[in-house]
């Protein structure tokens, strides 16, 4: 599923995982650039910014066992020369003492959209970093290192 708000409670508190395109230099360029955030929030103000939404709400009620953010850093090379640098966060995952997990993940650099998915080894379904490297024509060749930390 695809969303521009997801809203998570665990206990008391609401955490609000957005990514909102701002304006920002993306390999030199100004460019619209999807940010993908997560604030501390009360759980009833988590608002989708889209007008008229479809909102869903899931219970999970289960306890989170291990949280990883999923980091990239995308170098881009011309004539083999490092000519510029980004570092994003991708995504998270929450796995549950149930075992099974729950993703988020920010699709494209220019969306708003961030997929939500439940399941098993979901860092598989993330976007393949070959994507990254992909996208490039000579002179010029990319990059990307995925780095998975976890928080607990």
């Amino acid at each position: 599923m695809n969303y521009g708000i997801i809203g998570i409670q665990i206990n008391d508190n609401g955490y609000a995982f957005t990514n909102y395109v701002e304006v920002d230099d993306y390999y030199g360029k100004m460019e619209d650039v999807g940010k993908f955030k997560v604030n501390k929030v009360a759980y009833d103000e988590i608002r989708s910014p889209f007008q008229e939404p479809h909102m869903n709400e899931m219970l999970i009620d289960c306890l989170v066992k291990e949280v990883y953010v999923i980091n990239e850093k995308q170098t881009l090379y011309i004539n083999d020369k490092i000519t510029y640098e980004v570092r994003l966060t991708r995504g998270v995952i929450f796995k549950f003492e149930e075992g099974y997990e729950l993703s988020i993940e920010k699709n494209v650099w220019f969306s708003e959209v961030m997929s939500l998915e439940i399941g098993h080894n979901l860092i598989n379904t993330f976007t393949p970093v070959e994507e990254f490297s992909d996208d490039w024509c000579e002179p010029c060749r990319g990059e990307c290192i995925r780095e998975i930390i976890k928080l607990s």
